[in-house]
Parts: C-alpha cells; sequence; structure tokens
C-alpha cells in the first residue's frame, strides 16, 4: 500500500512591528545622545511641494512620513503625504526608492547625499492627506499596505495595497465617525492574534478603535490579499480620550523590550516651525481595555543642521536588531538636488545605537 501523506501549509507569518532591544526611556535616549550618527539623503521630490512665498503656496507642505522594511533587492521605499491647502486643490502620496547603502536596514550618509528617486506620484481626491503608517503583507514580501488619514474633505481612512511593480492602489476605506473634523493621527500593530487601528483627531480630542483578529484580516496568505472590511469598532466602546494634542505632526504604536506599548507623539515646538525644537513624547498604551495615558516623557531630539524636523513628518522603525530608528523630513522641496535632481526633500534618520 502507497503511504499518502498530507503535507500541512507552513503558518502564516503576520505582520507586526519588532519590539525594540531595550526599554523605550533607553531607546529614545540613545536616540538623542548618539546625534552623530544620524544620516541624510534625499528624495527626488517636485517643484510644485516647494513653498512659493510669492503665492498661498506656502501653506502646503509635507504631512506624513513612513517606510517599508529592506526589500528582497537590498532597497528601501519611503512614502510622503503632501498637503495642498487651496480650495479645490488635490493632495498628493509619493513614493520613493532608496537604494543606496544601509546599515541593517539603517540608510548611511554619502556625498553628495544619495537622491532615491521618485517611483510614483499619485494626485488624490484630498486636501489634507495627514498622518500615514505603513504594514507589511503576510510573510513580509515586497509588498504591504500604506494607511493614510484624510482630514479635510472626506473625514476617512483609505487603506492603499503597495508593491514595487504596480505602485498604490484604493484596497478599502474606513469612516472616522465623528461629524466633522477630520482624522489626522492614524497607528495600527499586531497585538497577540490581534490588530488594534486607531483612527484620532485632534480637532475634537477623541479616537475611534477597529479590531480585526488576523487571520480574518488576512484571509488567504498572499500578497495583497488584505480584507479591509475585517476592521470592526471595538466592543462594548470604539471611541477613546486621545491627548496627543499639543501639536504632533505624526503618532505611531511601539512596543519595548520590556513586552510594554506605548504611543510615540512626533512633535516640534512651535508646531509649523522648520527650525523648532524637536521632541519625541511617550504616552503609555494599554489594550483591555483600551487607554491612552498622559504624556510620561519627552525627549529632545536632534537632528542635523537644516530645516528637518517634526514640524513637517515623523515617524520610526525597528529594526530586527531591536535598533530604534527615528525619522523626519523637510517641510518643503528645496531646489537644491545634486547631478539631475532640481527639488528635493531631505530626510534625516537617527539611530538609537
Amino acid at each position: 500500500m502507497t503511504d499518502v501523506r498530507i503535507s500541512n501549509p507552513p503558518p502564516c507569518n503576520y505582520p507586526q512591528s519588532n519590539p525594540t532591544a531595550h526599554d523605550i526611556r533607553t531607546e529614545l535616549n540613545g536616540v538623542a545622545a548618539n546625534r552623530s550618527k544620524c544620516t541624510s539623503f534625499y528624495l527626488d521630490t517636485v517643484e510644485g511641494m516647494s513653498n512659493d512665498i510669492r503665492s498661498t503656496e506656502g501653506e502646503d507642505h509635507h504631512q506624513g512620513l513612513a517606510r517599508t522594511h529592506k526589500l528582497s533587492d537590498g532597497s528601501v521605499h519611503f512614502f510622503l503625504s503632501h498637503s495642498e491647502t487651496d480650495e479645490g486643490d488635490q493632495g498628493s502620496l509619493s513614493v520613493y526608492r532608496y537604494a543606496g547603502p544601509l546599515d541593517q536596514e539603517h540608510p548611511l550618509q554619502t556625498s553628495p547625499l544619495t537622491v532615491a528617486p521618485m517611483k510614483q506620484l499619485l494626485m488624490i481626491d484630498e486636501q489634507h492627506p495627514s498622518d500615514i503608517t505603513f504594514l507589511p503583507d503576510v510573510n513580509y514580501p515586497d509588498a504591504g499596505y500604506l494607511f493614510v488619514t484624510e482630514e479635510y474633505v472626506h473625514h476617512r481612512l483609505t487603506v492603499y495595497a503597495w508593491n514595487p511593480s504596480q505602485g498604490l492602489a484604493v484596497k478599502g476605506r474606513l469612516s472616522q465617525g465623528f461629524p466633522a473634523g477630520g482624522p489626522n493621527f492614524v497607528f495600527v500593530d499586531k497585538v497577540g492574534e490581534q490588530y488594534f487601528l486607531g483612527i484620532a483627531s485632534n480637532n475634537w480630542g477623541w479616537g475611534k478603535l477597529f479590531q480585526a483578529r488576523d487571520r480574518d484580516l488576512f484571509p488567504k496568505c498572499e500578497p495583497g490579499m488584505m480584507d479591509v472590511s475585517a476592521f470592526q469598532p471595538v466592543t462594548p466602546e470604539s471611541f477613546f480620550p486621545f491627548p496627543v494634542i499639543e501639536g504632533a505632526c505624526q503618532n505611531k504604536l511601539i512596543q519595548d523590550a520590556t513586552g510594554n506599548w506605548y504611543l510615540l507623539g512626533f512633535r516640534s515646538a512651535p508646531p509649523d516651525d522648520p527650525n523648532g525644537t524637536d521632541y519625541v513624547d511617550l504616552y503609555h498604551v494599554s489594550f483591555s481595555p483600551f487607554t491612552i495615558s498622559y504624556r510620561l516623557d519627552k525627549v529632545h531630539i536632534f537632528f542635523r543642521p537644516g530645516d528637518t524636523g517634526f514640524a513637517s513628518t515623523g515617524t520610526h522603525y525597528v529594526e530586527k536588531s531591536g535598533r530604534l530608528l527615528i525619522s523626519s523630513s523637510y517641510r518643503w522641496a528645496e531646489d537644491e538636488g545634486p547631478g539631475n535632481s532640481g527639488f528635493v526633500s531631505r530626510v534625516d534618520e537617527c539611530p538609537s545605537f
């Protein structure tokens, strides 16, 4: 008799962030102490993203920054949201491919600065795409999902599927549920078997929390198959007080080496000054029930001289090693790019060790 064995498919590797190697304060203080290790590179943006002081275009600005993990070809892709505040204007999402040298997943500085070419410029029917965040796809291929808050026109969250060959494409949308004043903050991560998605607004000081089981959000263990409708409001109460209202441009969830979860708020003082003082604000997060603490601490972050700072964008990434990377960009494109590039936006990224 022939021995027929049925092999089970390998388990699905659901995406989630890496915990830091040390407790969160050690990581943040390491970023501040290691300011000499901050590195810079350029995004090859366009003139329309610059600050034209002769018109109202100076009110337009970069608003959100996000990045991928290192892809199979050794590149890292960066996403930028740009707001256009004049009535009837369209905001945009753009994608850039950094293929310069890396230290693990951290871009290294070159002379002249490496320029990450633009791979996609997507004009959207929203004037003010605000906070953005990236979640890799199942099994961490060269793909993932970009979550984008739409603050001025639609008051909703749009989720885009992304891969390098096809670019960004709308995958689904979620309503914030507030009567007015759209969402301008978003965070998402996997905690246990559940994904928690927060859509918040400092226009109201409240947020709405969604939850999805990992196998429901990814019903097939294949790239591009996220079911956005699996995100459902947490019961019995999905609305939560949102205390991150002191000028933060972006906020993100993070888990540290102790297993505790926190929300990082990236803030400049004054809020709209590219040369202001930059802080990472620290809030503790609990999930049962969901609560965000008062501000526990603030850490002064030092970027390289120039207009890079949290007045426009601020985000973080944790490598597999547990090293924390904190990034920000220019508020507007500048006409200073090397070689064939013209209007560029500098990104600074600072490691914790």
